[in-house]
């Protein structure tokens, strides 16, 4: 109708609050800027760059997972040292799953054990007791041998407080985890091969340090074995000929 005008745009925007506080938000972001220049994006540290770089996991956790936030404030060395303690564990982790199906599989067959002693049975986690009573040189022989491979791991990629390093530096040309050693040849040689194969030992390695903690859980909950839990003892029979 002529006799009745419709308000423009910007009065009713002026007239919803939730408008009215938006428009304050944009007022207060422009004052704090420069006159004619927009906010400074916010600027990551160098170290927190530097690690970007490294090869990182995928989907589910995404590669830049870190919500307890182990790399606030670190340099680029604690970093390169914290994906070397990572990388570490995801070995030993991968090893530890192995390690698990193998030994409540198979030490139960008289090849493993004494015959006047009996076999060695139940879940893994108790196995160490149990070797420990049956083999009491074991250990005696074990611990070197961990000593002298970590050792060895320490000269490659350490430095060295002997010669004015700092004890828990890691050398600055050295890349956490590639100690040398692939007897295999399976290691490629292009660089997107290799940053491919150390995304896939990041998600095996994480899976791995999982898998042993829900495996020891598992074990302390029910009591049973971790082949048996899986229904793998239905598939190969417990004493069999070895």
């Amino acid at each position: 109708m002529a006799g009745i005008r419709r308000p423009s745009a910007a009065a009713v925007q002026q007239r919803t609050p939730i408008s009215r506080r938006l428009n304050n938000i944009v007022a207060k972001s422009s004052e704090s800027a420069a006159p004619g220049q927009a906010p400074e994006p916010a600027v990551e540290p160098e170290p927190i760059k530097k690690a970007y770089t490294y090869p990182a996991g995928s989907a589910p956790l995404g590669p830049y997972f870190d919500p307890l936030g182990f790399s606030k404030g670190k340099s680029e060395s604690e970093m390169k040292r914290i994906r070397e303690a990572e990388i570490t564990h995801s070995r030993v982790a991968m090893l530890a799953v192995l390690g698990f199906l193998f030994q409540e599989a198979l030490l139960d067959r008289p090849l493993f054990w004494k015959q006047e002693l009996g076999p060695i049975e139940g879940p893994a986690i108790y196995h160490f007791q149990e070797v420990s009573e049956r083999y009491p040189l074991f250990w005696l022989a074990t611990i070197p041998f961990f000593a002298f491979h970590e050792n060895l791991r320490a000269r490659i990629g350490w430095q060295d407080p002997t010669k004015g390093g700092d004890l828990f530096g890691i050398n600055e040309t050295y890349e956490p985890g590639n100690l040398g050693f692939d007897p295999f040849q399976a290691y490629p040689l292009d660089s997107a091969g290799q940053r491919e194969m150390q995304q896939k030992e990041l998600n095996n390695g994480r899976l791995a340090m999982l898998a042993v903690a829900g495996f020891m859980a598992q074990e302390l909950v029910n009591g049973k074995t971790i082949y048996e839990n899986l229904g793998l003892d239905k598939l190969v029979p417990p004493h069999g000929p070895v």
